[in-house]
């Protein structure tokens, strides 16, 4: 017999709302870095979304007429536990694999027994059951707002930093190096700081260019050289040195090889890794199971700077007066390039042969046709980055001072050189390696500074962690630059560098590159090796291998690639899916 509709619909109601609450307080952490009103915002989204789910398995139930109370709660059950396998147990397994159709099917028929078993009972004890709903719902809403409180930090004795990396920026391509660029924040930045002429990256590609940054090792030390490499246990990451000496530390990423679920959120009070609009929503089952469905390859893969600054300006507003560390992650250089910022350029050229660009660019994009326009769209990118930089300079307010400011970047870009059509990662020419150091700190870097000589994206952890007055508990290959900050002589030291050319699998094959006396030497595991003069050919036309390549170079490189681990990636569908669509694994 059909039950009572307005019972049921009740019943479905406060029971989705109350999961909903339940799923926050669950999923409700200090690292998420969320305000109150952010917390009840996500908490009324998850009441609601849970609430008509409900309903909705409500309405669905008394059409089928049998056993309605049973199947609400055996679909509330169901989905929960099914999201919850998939992406807490078997994330990194296809969906093909058994243990995830098999797994997710058992879940549901027995989510589905259970509750056609238990119909009876709840239909018996559906009243008695609405106030202790209601309850569970309160207590969630206040457990969700307690494990969201995070540390707020404390004074001390030395100074804050804050490390902004834009993602995929070339030096040559901004005002202090040079460029014809209006980039006024960058520009105030190097006038009242110091500016490396020559850094280095150790890596084309976000991950392990910036394991390299915060670790102060190269790929050939790290064994990372692929995006969506599980970090593992990383002792040497700067900011877990910094947190243990009382640093408050934070992280605002925009790409997803910056994700958390790679270890990046190790030693971080706060570290926020949230791309949607809505801060926590894409955490829940129901968002989950949706985009699942509805979004292409089911999660978002950046943000745009806007979305970075939403959350890290409020964050940097309301502790800069403490002892803190915070990392920005800027993705906006990162191709393809956006066309609503490019209106002032006009329609993009579409008349004539389209160019090759990466598989990775939309259809729209890949019948441009002009080199030309697309380097001046790359260059409104910057330009858009460089205020955001300008909004984070903003929000530190009296504390600027008293805060060292590193601008930099993990990696280039290539707009036409080598034969490479706005992309990075498939080689180790100086348009993917030579990146942008900017470093403002009053009482120790010299303004109007220019240090001309080669340092390495290895040399930022232990520059920062001497600047702050931290003796070094790791040895790292990275050098400190504080004395160059301060006038000193520079001391050269040659950079490796390396990649895996985008050729994302299970065991990666990897370039390398030793870079230093004006000269570069690349070695491909494939075979064969290119030397260039980057003192009479800084463009890299004239391949001098292998007739004089220095014996010196290839013995000191063959060496160290001889030690080198390499640590795989994590290919589940998900991630594979991610990087191909960000460019970072071949078609």
């Amino acid at each position: 017999m059909r039950p009572s509709f307005r019972p049921l619909a009740g019943f479905g109601l406060l029971t989705g709302a109350a999961a909903g609450s339940a799923e926050v307080a669950l999923r409700a952490t200090p690292r998420q870095g969320l305000g109150a009103a952010e917390v009840a915002t996500w908490l009324a989204a998850s009441i609601g979304l849970g609430g008509l789910f409900g309903l909705g398995l409500a309405i669905a139930a008394w059409l089928i007429g049998r056993r309605a109370y049973g199947l609400v709660v055996a679909g509330l059950v169901g989905l929960h536990a099914a999201v919850n396998y998939r992406f807490e147990l078997v994330l990194n397994e296809f969906v093909r694999d058994p243990r995830v159709w098999g797994g997710i099917g058992a879940i549901l028929v027995v989510s589905l027994l259970l509750g056609l078993a238990a119909d009876r009972w709840l239909h018996r004890i559906q009243r008695p059951l609405r106030p202790l709903l209601a309850g569970v719902l309160l207590v969630g809403a206040g457990l969700s707002f307690a494990r969201a409180r995070g540390a707020e930090g404390h004074d001390g004795p030395r100074p804050s930093v804050l490390v902004i990396s834009l993602d995929t920026t070339r030096a040559d391509h901004l005002a202090p190096y040079g460029h014809a660029i209006d980039t006024p924040v960058l520009s105030r930045i190097a006038r009242e700081g110091v500016v490396f002429e020559d850094a280095i990256a150790a890596a084309p590609i976000t991950e392990p260019s910036h394991l390299s940054m915060f670790t102060g090792e190269p790929p050939l030390v790290t064994g990372v050289v692929s995006n969506g490499t599980n970090l593992g246990d990383r002792p040497e990451l700067l900011w877990r040195t910094l947190q243990a000496e009382g640093y408050l530390t934070a992280g605002f990423v925009a790409g997803f090889p910056l994700h958390g679920k790679y270890g990046w959120g190790q030693g971080m009070d706060v570290y926020d890794d949230d791309f949607g609009a809505l801060a926590g929503l894409q955490s829940l089952s129901l968002v989950k199971a949706f985009n699942q469905v509805a979004l292409k390859d089911h999660a978002l893969r950046e943000r745009s700077a806007a979305r970075v600054l939403a959350r890290a300006v409020p964050w940097l507003r309301a502790h800069r007066d403490r002892q803190l560390f915070a990392f920005v992650h800027l993705y906006d250089a990162h191709g393809p390039y956006d066309q609503p910022a490019n209106a002032a350029l006009g329609p993009a050229p579409t008349d004539g042969p389209a160019l090759s660009l990466p598989p990775y660019w939309p259809a729209p994009d890949r019948r441009i046709t002009s080199t030309d326009w697309l380097a001046r769209a790359y260059d409104n990118e910057i330009v858009r980055l460089d205020a955001a930089v300008g909004a984070l300079l903003d929000a530190l307010g009296p504390a600027l001072d008293d805060t060292i400011v590193i601008v930099t970047a993990d990696h280039g870009e290539s707009l036409t050189e080598h034969g490479y059509l706005f992309d990075h990662g498939d080689n180790l020419h100086d348009p993917s390696l030579r990146v942008p150091l900017l470093v403002r700190y009053p009482p120790t870097a010299r303004a109007g500074l220019r240090v001309t000589c080669q340092v390495g994206g290895i040399d930022l952890a232990p520059t920062v962690l001497d600047l702050v007055g931290i003796a070094d508990p790791v040895r790292r290959e990275g050098l400190s630059r504080m004395a160059e900050l301060g006038g000193g002589e520079c001391r050269e030291r040659p950079v490796y560098s390396s990649t895996v050319a985008g050729r994302l699998v299970a065991d990666p094959p990897t370039d390398h590159s030793l870079r230093g006396q004006g000269r570069k030497l690349i070695v491909h595991e494939g075979g064969g090796s290119e030397l260039y003069d980057l003192v009479a050919d800084p463009g890299e036309t004239v391949n001098l291998a292998p007739s004089d390549v220095s014996e010196g170079m290839k013995r000191l490189l063959d060496g160290r690639i001889a030690g080198a681990p390499v640590e795989s990636p994590d290919l589940d569908a998900e991630t594979a899916n991610m990087l191909k669509t960000l460019g970072y694994i071949e078609e």
